[in-house]
C-alpha cells in the first residue's frame, strides 16, 4: 500500500497484504462485536447518569470544576453517537460518532489528570478511548466512509495554495 496517496482510514484499517484469511475475519468481527457492545454498554450507561445528573456526576462535575448543565450536553452526545454507531448504513455519521466519543473520553481523561486525581480516575477513560479506537479500526469495510470525492481534495489544495 502507498501511504502518500492513502486516507487516514484506509491507512489504519487497511488488511494485511494477500487478504485476510476466514479465521482472521471472523476473529476481526468477533473482536469488532465485543469492544463495540462494552463500547456502547459504557456509553449508554453513562449517557443515562449524565442526563439523571447522578450524585457521583455531581460529584465529579464540582471536582473538574464544570458547570453541571455540561452532563446534559455530554449525555446528550453520547446518545447520539450510540445512535449513530449502531444504525445501518451512515459510513460518515458513524466516523464522526466515533470521532465525538473520542473526545468525550480522553477530554474526560485529560480533565483528571489536570486536577491531579489518582491514576484510578483517569485510566478508565484512557480504556474507553482505547475501545472506542479499537472499535473504530475493527469495522467491517461496509461501515467504512468512503474515499473522499477528488473535488473536495482539489478545492482544498486550491484555498491551502492560495
Amino acid at each position: 500500500m502507498n501511504t502518500a496517496t492513502t486516507t487516514p482510514t484506509e491507512f489504519a484499517t487497511s488488511e494485511i497484504e494477500g487478504g485476510a484469511s476466514h479465521r482472521g475475519s471472523r476473529a476481526r468481527m468477533i473482536a469488532f462485536g465485543g469492544t463495540t457492545a462494552i463500547l456502547m454498554t459504557e456509553s449508554v450507561v453513562g449517557a443515562y447518569w449524565d442526563l439523571a445528573r447522578i450524585p457521583y456526576v455531581q460529584d465529579t462535575f464540582e471536582r473538574l470544576e464544570y458547570p453541571l448543565y455540561f452532563a446534559t450536553i455530554i449525555g446528550a452526545a453520547k446518545v447520539a453517537a450510540v445512535c449513530a454507531v449502531l444504525a445501518p448504513g451512515t459510513p460518515r455519521l458513524k466516523e464522526w460518532a466515533y470521532a465525538g466519543l473520542a473526545f468525550v473520553y480522553g477530554g474526560a481523561a485529560l480533565s483528571h489528570m489536570a486536577v491531579g486525581d489518582a491514576p484510578p480516575a483517569w485510566i478508565s477513560p484512557l480504556v474507553f478511548l482505547g475501545l472506542t479506537v479499537a472499535s473504530w479500526a475493527l469495522r467491517s469495510p461496509a461501515r467504512r466512509d468512503p474515499k473522499p470525492l477528488p473535488a473536495a481534495w482539489a478545492s482544498l489544495r486550491r484555498f491551502v495554495r492560495s
